[in-house]
């Protein structure tokens, strides 16, 4: 008796699932056509529409920080120090894991950018 509920549960959450799809996918479409509009006016301005980022980006995540670990340790310097400069915290933060930033500077470079980032 009870398996009748549970099936016309399931029955709509699917439905609702499946509707939500075909909306997104609908949304995707327009989308995709206002950006072509869009590209085929720029390039008659000679622009190139490919040479444009994307706005708001998600950065790749770096192998060797943890969640909110990045914010914590810039947070953590300004309490302890006043003003500190990007530089400082990548290096403390390089000794810290065991790295040696002498000697892998694209290695620092990356960590002074998500610093300053952080900062930011």
């Amino acid at each position: 008796m009870s398996d009748t509920f549970v099936k016309s549960g399931l029955r709509k959450k699917r439905a609702d699932i499946a509707r939500q799809i075909i909306e997104a996918k609908a949304q995707i479409d327009k989308l995709q056509a206002d950006l072509f509009h869009v590209d085929t006016v720029l390039r008659l301005y000679g622009e190139d529409p490919g040479d444009i980022p994307l706005k708001g980006r998600i950065g790749k995540l770096s192998p060797y920080f943890g969640r909110a670990e990045m914010s914590r340790r810039c947070r953590d310097a300004l309490r302890e120090h006043g003003t500190v400069k990007a530089d400082q915290i990548a290096v403390q933060a390089m000794r810290d894991k065991g790295l040696d930033p002498d000697k892998d500077r694209k290695l620092r470079s990356d960590f002074i950018r998500r610093i300053l980032v952080s900062l930011h």
